[in-house]
C-alpha cells in the first residue's frame, strides 16, 4: 500500500488543511472509498499512526482518506469554518478531480471513533443514497447525554443544547428518514466506555427504524486498544458489505 499525504487549499475552511489517503497497492475499476474520521484530540494522522490499519488494510480494496476535522464535530462552525461542507462536498469534488473515483453509494463507505463516529454515522444518515454502510467505534451517537461534561465546546459548535436537539446534527432525528431503512450500519462500544449511555439510546432508537443496524458490545473502555483490536473486524464488515452491493457487477 502507499501513504500519501495532501495539503489542500480549502475554501470551505478558509485555510490549508491536510488529508491523510492510505492507498491500495492496485488500482481497479470503480474504486471503494473509505472515509476514516478522527477523534477529537486527534488529527488526520491518528489512524496510521495510533492503530495498524496500514496491515489491517493491506488485502482490502479499499481506498482510505483521512481527512482533518479539528474539534468541530465535522460540522459547520459558528467562526466560518465549515467542516461539513468541506468533508461533503470540496473533499469528495477533489478526490473525484484528482483520482477520477466514482464515489458512489456502491464504493463508497463511512467509519470513525468517537467524535469520528458521529461524523460517519452523520454522512451516512444523511445522504443514504452516497453511502453503501458505516460503522461507529466508540461513536459519541448522543450528544445531548454529553452536554453536561463538554456543554462550552457543544455550545460554541452548535449554539446551544436546544438547537442542537432540533436539528439535522442530532442523529435520531435523522433515523425517521425512511431513506436509511435499509443502511447497514455497525456499532462497537465498551462495556467501560463513557459514552455506553449514548451508543444504547441510538441502538434504541435505532432499532425502531433501521433493518440492518447492528450492534455489538464489547469488554473495553474509550482507547486505542479497544479501537485497534476491533478496527479490522470493522473493515471487514464494510468489505463484506462492499462486495455485497457489487456482487451483481
Amino acid at each position: 500500500m502507499t501513504i500519501a499525504t495532501f495539503t489542500i487549499r480549502s475554501t470551505s475552511l478558509n485555510k490549508q488543511t491536510q488529508v491523510q489517503l492510505l492507498l491500495p497497492a492496485k488500482r481497479i475499476e470503480n474504486q471503494p472509498v473509505l472515509f476514516l474520521l478522527h477523534g477529537l484530540s486527534d488529527d488526520a494522522s491518528a489512524w496510521l499512526t495510533m492503530s495498524s490499519l496500514a496491515r489491517y488494510a493491506e488485502e482490502l480494496p479499499f481506498a482510505i482518506v483521512m481527512p482533518d476535522g479539528g474539534r468541530s464535530f465535522y460540522h459547520d462552525l459558528p467562526s466560518g469554518e465549515r467542516y461539513w461542507q468541506y468533508l461533503t462536498t470540496e473533499l469528495p469534488q477533489f478526490l473525484r478531480t484528482w483520482f477520477n473515483w466514482p464515489l458512489t453509494r456502491n464504493t463508497t463507505f463511512a467509519s470513525g471513533l468517537s467524535m469520528g463516529g458521529y461524523g460517519a454515522f452523520k454522512l451516512a444518515l444523511t445522504y443514504p443514497e452516497r453511502y453503501g454502510a458505516a460503522v461507529s467505534l466508540s461513536g459519541c451517537l448522543d450528544l445531548n447525554q454529553s452536554w453536561q461534561e463538554e456543554g462550552p465546546l457543544l455550545n460554541q459548535i452548535f449554539g446551544s443544547q436546544t438547537k442542537f436537539q432540533n436539528s439535522s446534527a442530532n442523529l435520531l432525528n435523522l433515523l425517521a428518514n425512511q431513506k436509511v431503512a435499509h443502511l447497514p450500519l455497525l456499532q462497537f462500544i465498551g462495556t467501560n466506555d463513557s459514552l455506553l449511555t449514548d451508543n444504547r439510546t441510538f441502538h434504541t432508537f435505532g432499532r425502531q427504524y433501521l433493518n440492518k443496524l447492528d450492534y455489538r458490545e464489547q469488554t473495553g473502555t474509550h482507547n486505542w486498544e479497544f479501537w485497534d483490536t476491533y478496527l479490522p473486524v470493522s473493515l471487514q464488515w464494510l468489505n463484506e458489505r462492499y462486495q455485497q452491493l457489487n456482487q451483481t457487477k
